[in-house]
């Protein structure tokens, strides 16, 4: 897999980001502005780098599952997994790893840290899915690098499992509203736009909740889902960081190097 194929694969994605600014534009979840205290420019910015850095990784992800798949090295290779059983141990094991580094990602609090660049965003949408610090994709990338090694996972799952998690995180992040008898139905497996609304709640029950990627029942089974109905009222955000200071790209570059504030707690007494 070279870099001009992990171009190419990018295209589903932008796709996805274009649809969702026109669907949140015609028919929106709740008016709120794109613009607000700057953070759309940001946005924008953090998703370049994303994508790039993003491209790298992937990269250095299909060289390493394709070394360790000729070398027949892999767990599935040794066991003799059939074609289909290791497509879905593959998902299965990516996505389990995506669930604990996420939790991780806010039980941790250096990790939170670097997290909070994709929290203190008030207005989630579309542009939220990648609004993510650099540190934030070398640490998820080595939850899916070591497992994906270690399997010997195929390098079509792998590919897939990336490319559905990036999908998914356009939908679930954009600002859309989903039938509720669609979500109901969804959510028993799958991660939908509202369910993960919640995550992004100011509420710390809330947001320290849902950490799922793409299969809902991981949230289940290890006790941290809310449910979903409550994913079309809640307030975004992070508590003393709405304003201008914290949106510009310097500051939330900067911010993962700054002691942070957990939800709930008071903003510092300015003296």
């Amino acid at each position: 897999m070279d870099l001009g194929t992990l171009i190419v694969r990018l295209l589903p994605v932008f796709a996805a980001l274009a649809l969702a600014a026109v669907v949140e534009t015609v028919v929106p979840l709740r008016r709120q502005s794109r613009r607000l205290h700057g953070r759309l420019p940001t946005n924008l910015a953090l998703l370049a780098i994303t994508s790039g850095l993003g491209m790298l990784l992937n990269f250095a992800l299909a060289i390493g599952a394709g070394y360790v798949q000729a070398k027949g090295l892999g767990v599935l290779q040794i066991v003799g997994t059939g074609t289909v059983a290791s497509f879905v141990v593959t998902l299965l094991a990516l996505d389990g790893a995506t669930y604990l580094v996420h939790r991780l990602l806010h039980q941790i609090p250096l990790l939170w840290r670097v997290h909070l660049v994709h929290h203190i965003d008030a207005s989630v949408d579309a542009t939220t899915a990648f609004r993510q610090h650099p540190l934030e994709g070398l640490i998820r990338f080595s939850f899916i690098a070591v497992p994906a090694w270690i399997l010997g996972a195929p390098l079509a799952a792998v590919a897939i499992y990336r490319l559905l998690g990036s999908l998914n995180s356009v939908v679930e992040h954009a600002n859309i509203r989903v039938p509720r008898w669609l979500d109901r139905l969804m959510v028993l497996i799958w991660v939908t736009p509202h369910m993960h609304k919640i995550h992004h709640s100011r509420e710390r029950t809330q947001t320290d909740s849902n950490y799922a990627n793409l299969f809902s029942f991981f949230d289940r089974i290890f006790g941290s889902y809310t449910p979903s109905s409550r994913g079309t009222s809640v307030a975004y955000g992070i508590d003393g960081y709405d304003g201008p200071e914290h949106q510009s790209l310097a500051a939330v570059l900067w911010l993962p190097f700054r002691r942070s504030r957990r939800i709930g707690e008071s903003a510092p007494v300015k003296t």
